[in-house]
């Protein structure tokens, strides 16, 4: 028997009940009957309110509860304060789902927070689903479900494989309306309110689920619990439906003093981007890229690689275009000698035959430049995807129409149009003919690179299928001894156990002790206060490095100690750390954050200059995989260093990417424990040499 989703009652009920139904059909309370009457809904639809007996012709009732028969759904329009008794009726009636459009909750400060907590326990403690309150509610074209007050409901509304989810009701309603333009027809338009129950998450889910639904959308300010959009995303990638999101807020939520480096750089976008990409999600910077995107889903097949073949009426947007694919990754490369020769046949002379393929308008001319021109670059075995620019050809619409459909026909590669100052009319034929076109030239680049990384995810999830599972990320009791932070030394040891190599090391409760093991390690050695209050050792003069011979060793224990006890006076020294120099490597920064959002993330960056001042990290949530390892530091813009410059070896990048899933490993096991770890650095030696880990730092919860 087919699995029905817990939420199909909510979007696709068989009845509605409408509380606080009005007769006046512009009020926030008559319009979701209007809408429903005016799309026929099909379903019985039950108005609420104690002032009619009928309402548009339909009898109207006092309460919920006197309804003679099952209701599925409620609408509830009333005031804020009316709102509990409300869902106490619906949940005496046995009503399995509400849409609370009501304002007056969190939005409105404390009173209304604390209002809306008591209304999200009412939903919890009665199995009702919720969505809201403060929402402008949905809409389910397939059904013709108008649970909204909002002009969505207005005008034309088409079923479609598109899905949106919104947390912003205003904004939503404009991208809804922005997509109704450009001929995108929406399945589901979703507003999850303040999201006292149904949450962004639980709500895509569902849309996801959908057979009919091919491509999804969203706008997000934030997310109560990311590790309910990450089992969406991993189903929506098994199904092969792209997620496409506009995420705002680009500043960490609730920044706080982090203790480890890698919580300070852990801002709450620098992870939402690294999780989006590791899971499949593409990230759209705003309203019309989002739409942009979502029309190339819906109307292109997927890339098989990053190669991009531009052709153009115009040599100056044929470079801009070149321009923009390879400063996001994409690839323009040469083609064929068989396609330029080709070409050669075709193109004026003083056209061009390289990559960007410059036509000419001779094509205005000879129709079948244009399109001869096409079928040739996207026969090329090195171009996946191809562009065609042109700009204004009011006089020439139909037939350009005409060649690219014919072009479109003959190829199973994407092929975008970019169409500047196009005819209203061309555009809409090439809609409707199902291909792709959007009104500039870096838009439609900017369209491509989403299609290459979501094919490219696919490729991804489809290798590592069953390698992922779902973990607990519940808090634990922390660390045996009750402590928070792990002294290096102790957080040394806790990488050993999980296969890490780290440097050599004896912690001394003396001069004479740590004097016997530097002679045990090997001269020279590094000296470090082994202390859970002093983290920055440099700061606390808490460190020697180089120390080259006994005498040296003695003095530099006693000057340590002296010196952090100056610095911490109520500091636990545990003694004096004597590890061995390691004196080559490239510095690498590995660490372990746990999000607010996403539970357990990897962190990976390069040392030195590169996370002080740039930043330059990359985040990816956990369980990693071995791709996930890889793309994370081909990711980093300092990359190249790895693979050595100037004369240095290429470091041993494999062993990065197996410190990379030691620690994933480490936060599965242990998931309940550690807050937060840095390996800072992580010295990566020559290739075939792996790499050591040299100064830890292990944060308990």
């Amino acid at each position: 028997m087919a699995h029905v989703h817990s939420l199909e009652p909510f979007f696709r009920p068989g009845s509605i009940a409408i509380l606080g139904a009005s007769e006046d059909f512009v009020k926030i309370s008559g319009r979701p009957l209007k809408f429903l009457l005016d799309k026929g809904y099909r379903g019985k639809v039950f108005p609420v309110n104690p002032k009619y007996e009928k309402v548009a012709g339909l009898p109207c009732y006092p309460t919920v509860t006197a309804i003679p028969e099952p209701v599925d759904l409620a609408i509830v329009a009333v005031p804020a304060a009316a709102v509990l008794e409300a869902l106490d009726q619906c949940v005496a009636k046995g009503v399995r789902s509400a849409v609370v459009f009501s304002s007056g909750f969190g939005e409105m400060g404390e009173e209304g927070r604390v209002l809306e907590r008591r209304v999200a326990e009412r939903a919890r403690r009665s199995g009702l689903r919720l969505c809201g309150p403060n929402t402008l509610g949905f809409v389910n074209t397939f059904d013709r479900v108008m649970a909204t007050f909002s002009q969505a409901g207005e005008g034309e509304t088409p079923p479609g494989p598109i899905a949106f989810v919104t947390q912003s009701g205003a904004f939503g309603t404009a991208i809804f309306a922005l997509a109704r333009q450009r001929g995108l027809s929406f399945g589901y338009f979703v507003n999850s309110g303040n999201e006292a129950d149904l949450e962004f998450a639980d709500l895509l889910d569902y849309v996801v689920a959908d057979p009919k639904v091919r491509v999804i959308s969203g706008y997000i300010e934030g997310l109560k619990d990311g590790r309910k959009l990450l089992a969406v995303a991993d189903r929506a990638l098994e199904l092969g439906k792209p997620i496409v999101i506009v995420k705002v807020g680009r500043s960490a939520a609730g920044a706080r003093a982090a203790l480890s480096h890698t919580g300070s750089l852990a801002g709450s976008d620098r992870i939402y981007s690294g999780v989006f990409r590791q899971k499949g999600i593409i990230r759209a910077a705003q309203e019309e890229e989002l739409l942009d995107l979502v029309s190339a889903f819906s109307l292109c097949p997927l890339p098989e690689g990053r190669g991009l073949g531009i052709v153009t009426q115009s040599g100056g947007a044929g470079v801009l275009m070149a321009d923009r694919a390879e400063e996001i990754g994409l690839s323009v490369p040469e083609l064929a000698p068989e396609t330029k020769s080709a070409l050669r046949d075709v193109i004026p002379a003083f056209g061009s035959v390289k990559n960007p393929v410059d036509v000419t308008a001779q094509f205005i001319a000879d129709p079948a430049l244009l399109r001869t021109s096409l079928e040739v670059v996207l026969r090329d075995p090195r171009v996946d995807a191809a562009i065609f620019y042109l700009g204004l050809m009011e006089r020439f619409a139909d037939q350009v129409v005409a060649n690219l459909l014919e072009v479109k026909q003959k190829t199973s590669k994407p092929l975008i149009v970019a169409w500047a100052a196009a005819p209203e009319a061309a555009l809409r034929a090439l809609r409707e003919a199902g291909m792709c076109a959007l009104p500039s030239a870096t838009r439609a680049v900017n369209a491509l690179r989403g299609l290459v990384e979501y094919a490219e995810a696919r490729r991804r999830s489809e290798s590592a299928r069953g390698g992922r599972k779902t973990l607990d990320w519940g808090r634990g009791a922390g660390s045996a001894e009750g402590r928070r932070v792990l002294t290096a030394g102790e957080s040394l040891q806790l990488l050993s156990r999980y296969g890490i190599k780290v440097a050599r090391a004896r912690v001394s409760q003396s001069a004479s002790e740590a004097v016997q093991a530097a002679a045990e390690i090997g001269y020279p050695v590094a000296l470090k206060v082994e202390s859970p209050d002093i983290r920055h050792k440099t700061d606390a003069g808490a460190l020697r490095l180089d120390v080259s011979g006994p005498d040296e060793v003695a003095r530099g224990f006693d000057e340590l100690v002296t010196s952090a006890r100056r610095y911490a006076p109520a500091a636990a020294i545990h003694g004096i750390l004597v590890q061995e120099m390691v004196r080559e490597g490239t510095e690498v920064i590995v660490g372990l954050h746990r999000d607010a959002q996403f539970g357990p993330v990897v962190m990976v960056g390069l040392g030195g200059i590169f996370v002080e001042v740039l930043e330059d990290v990359a985040f990816r949530a956990v369980p990693l995989t071995h791709a996930d390892a890889e793309e994370m530091l081909g990711e980093l813009r300092g990359a190249r260093i790895l693979e050595g410059v100037r004369g240095r070896p290429p470091a041993d990048v494999p062993s990065v990417i197996e410190v990379l899933l030691a620690i994933s490993r480490l936060a599965d096991e242990r998931a309940h424990e550690v807050a937060e770890l840095d390996i800072n650095p992580l010295l990566v030696l020559p290739a075939g040499r792996g790499a050591v880990a040299v100064d830890a730092l292990a944060i308990f919860d």
